[in-house]
């Protein structure tokens, strides 16, 4: 009878155990939960929307005075993004206006399936505020879907130059920009970065970054880019997989290149999406970059 008891008794304690472990493992399933289902919320509706302003300085004995240039780039209006999220981009360059704007390419997501009066998007542009000049180049999504016809009459409306390999010089500041196409579909060319002067400070914009290593013999001293999103999801061994072409080397952020000038490339995060409608980890840039003479 004894023996039984101690049986019976066991077999409760096991069962006891059994459950503790079965509510561990749910307490664990559900928190994993809540945090994905919180991390997909924050990454669809709270990223996207956010904006952050970066900043940078450099210094150049080739510059006469100080120059401040602002980039942003890969709206992708249409696809989870429009003008009136835009509006907070417009109204943050207003109340700091740059000498000159860059906007480094793939402005609608898809032209063809564009639900809105494209205008709307020049008007938007057309309110950007710059002391010198605003310009930009072509990206890819700028060329898909018979976007080349209308990405420049878009560009021009909004006040913007757009620039196909072409080089523009701003003889007072002693500063020459470069704008190369797209090289994805495009006509890109990164000889025409050899345009460069050493004599003078040369900024390089283009779309792809990873052409950056394409430009290591010239006299570029600052390249900007956009293109990858900076990652968009950048999850480990996630992002890796799904980085576009010639965006999968300089992804987010400044890198110096490793070249007889000490070219500084910087890889503007973007604002919009596209495939994915979220960002984690990459929220939405506007980018400063303010180049002073060395005394």
């Amino acid at each position: 009878m004894a023996a039984l008891v101690r049986t019976e008794k066991g077999f409760y304690k096991m069962l006891r155990a059994i459950g503790k472990l079965f509510k561990w493992i749910f307490s664990i399933l559900f928190i994993i939960i809540l945090l994905g289902a919180l991390t997909v919320g924050y990454a669809h509706f709270i990223e996207p929307s956010r904006l952050t302003v970066t900043e940078i300085e450099d210094v150049s004995y080739s510059m006469k005075e100080s120059v401040t240039v602002a980039v942003f780039a890969d709206t992708h209006f249409g696809f989870q993004y429009d003008t009136e999220q835009f509006q907070k981009v417009v109204d943050t360059v207003n109340e700091n206006p740059p000498d000159i704007l860059l906007f480094a390419g793939d402005l609608i997501d898809n032209l063809q399936e564009y639900p809105e009066d494209t205008a709307q998007i020049s008007e938007k542009l057309a309110q950007m505020k710059a002391n010198i000049g605003k310009y930009a180049v072509f990206g890819n999504h700028d060329y898909g879907g018979g976007a080349q016809y209308k990405y420049e009459d878009i560009m021009n409306a909004g006040g913007f130059q757009v620039l196909v390999n072409e080089t523009v010089t701003f003889q007072e500041k002693n500063l020459r920009l470069i704008g190369i196409d797209d090289l994805l579909i495009g006509y890109g060319d990164p000889a025409a970065a050899n345009r460069a002067d050493e004599t003078m400070y040369n900024l390089v914009l283009c779309h792809e970054p990873d052409i950056a290593d394409k430009l290591a013999d010239s006299n570029t001293d600052y390249m900007l880019a956009g293109h990858t999103h900076g990652g968009q999801i950048r999850v480990p061994f996630y992002t890796e997989k799904f980085l576009p072409s010639y965006g999968e080397k300089y992804v987010k952020g400044e890198y110096q290149l490793d070249n007889q000038n000490k070219t500084i490339l910087y890889v503007n995060s973007g604002l919009g999406t596209t495939k994915i409608p979220a960002r984690l980890g990459a929220v939405p840039e506007l980018t400063y970059i303010t180049i002073h003479p060395a005394s």
